[in-house]
């Protein structure tokens, strides 16, 4: 009989144990990887530095059960005894909100540089907001060629915004810009010299070459070198210089 009350009290009043167990701990991260004293702040040493993995995308989660945590500790072959692991952690990846003007501020500069001279930008056109990660800055801008005469262009681009080398998020833009006489030149003429480098990995090799078409920076067009008249294909670094693309 006693048995049996034990058992009815057991069910109405929870088990401590059992109500531990189902304790969660939530933490925020603001990284592109996860590592041990996320999860754990109390870890030391190289147990503390233990890579868990990636981080999930800005404003997802990853959760880490008990056992998870000591698996990854035991398979690092890190003692992580003495230690008090919650029963489970759910790692939340932060966000921040850009507003259309923080946007514009963000990603003008790089814009700006990437234009070819004598080219004014007179509106950009960026979506309203976006949410990522908070500490975001600028990869690389695609857009179309402009074209090459005096006056008003309008035209598209993506940028992208990166953390740690990641690309997180393609922002679309439109902008309108005003071109003069300057911009509807090309940076290299047909015939105009530049140094050809040539990069194995292994060694870095250069020659005196000219440009077989009209290039901009970041054309891969024809290029000859001046003493075996031999042609190859080539991106055009700067007005100076331009790099073999392997075949």
């Amino acid at each position: 009989m006693k048995r049996g009350v034990w058992v009815i009290a057991g069910i109405l009043l929870g088990n401590p144990e059992s109500g531990r167990a189902t304790e969660m701990t939530t933490r925020m991260l603001d990284a592109q990887r996860i590592h041990f004293r996320d999860v754990v702040p109390e870890a030391t040493g190289s147990l503390a530095l233990l890579d868990l993995g990636a981080a999930p995308p800005p404003g997802g989660s990853r959760l880490f059960s008990r056992d998870d945590l000591r698996t990854a500790a035991l398979l690092a072959h890190e003692e992580e005894k003495g230690l008090r692991l919650p029963a489970s952690v759910r790692v939340i990846r932060v966000t921040r909100r850009f507003s259309e003007r923080e946007l514009d501020m963000l990603i003008r500069p790089s814009l700006v540089a990437l234009l070819p001279s004598g080219t004014t930008i007179l509106s950009v056109h960026l979506p309203k907001s976006v949410t990522t990660a908070p500490n975001v800055a600028v990869g690389s801008i695609h857009f179309p060629r402009l074209p090459k005469r005096a006056g008003l262009a309008h035209t598209t681009a993506v940028a992208e915004l990166v953390a740690a080398g990641d690309v997180l998020l393609r922002v679309p833009l439109t902008l309108d810009v005003q071109l003069d006489e300057q911009a509807s030149r090309y940076v290299l003429e047909r015939g105009a010299p530049l140094n050809l480098v040539i990069d194995t990995g292994l060694t870095r090799v250069s020659a005196a070459a000219t440009v077989l078409v009209p290039a901009d920076v970041g054309d891969v067009v024809p290029c000859q070198i001046v003493r075996t008249r031999k042609v190859l294909r080539a991106k055009i670094v700067s007005s100076r210089e331009a790099t073999v693309v392997q075949q």
